[in-house]
């Protein structure tokens, strides 16, 4: 009789609440593809973490990147980290990874989980300013010679509104490179207009 009532008792008690399942394989892609964006110039996750890597630690080199749920929120958040290995730091303590937190709360959220993932932004922000402190536009289209002279043959043309990066400068002319390619060459810096910011 006990044995009986034990039974319909457990018929009728509802099934365990499955735990958390994650796919750590995917919150690690979905991280590595998104995108963080500085002053108009955008990397992804993946780009900024091996770039501190290798700025920041002397023979770094990213071994595997790991997933596990967010003990802060884990139903919704994710810490994925990338686990990489340094002969010696440059100028901070080595350490073994740099985590990101993870959110699909609402809408993805991904943000800095400790210093490392802090320095890794601060790194990206710092190039970002480098670059665009170098860059100037072409509000007409115009062509880049091998010297600094009107009279050198041209070794590449570019659009109006083209962002050029300045290598260097000669009097008044500015020897630039035409982004993505690493074509270079020179114009005068009159035919250029800084970038506002």
């Amino acid at each position: 009789m006990v044995q009986a009532a034990l039974v319909s008792a457990l018929v009728l008690l509802p099934p365990p609440a499955p735990g958390i399942q994650r796919d750590p394989s995917r919150a690690i892609d979905l991280l590595q593809r998104a995108e963080c964006e500085y002053r108009g110039i955008a990397a992804s996750y993946d780009e900024v973490t091996r770039a501190y890597i290798l700025q920041a630690y002397k023979g770094g080199r990213l071994i595997r990147w790991q997933a596990r749920p967010s003990p802060y929120n884990p139903e919704t958040e994710t810490l994925v980290t990338a686990v990489f290995t340094a002969t010696a730091p440059r100028s901070t303590r080595p350490s073994a990874g740099i985590t990101w937190r993870y959110s699909t709360l609402a809408a993805t959220r991904i943000s800095a989980h400790g210093r490392h993932a802090q320095a890794a932004l601060a790194i990206f922000r710092q190039t970002v300013d480098g670059f665009v402190d170098r860059m100037v536009y072409a509000p007409a289209a115009g062509a880049l010679h091998a010297e600094p002279s009107t009279a050198a043959p041209p070794v590449a043309e570019f659009a109006a509104g083209a962002v050029l990066l300045v290598e260097g400068t000669r009097d008044d002319w500015l020897r630039v490179r035409l982004p993505p390619s690493s074509q270079t060459g020179w114009l005068p810096r009159e035919q250029t207009g800084p970038i506002g910011n």
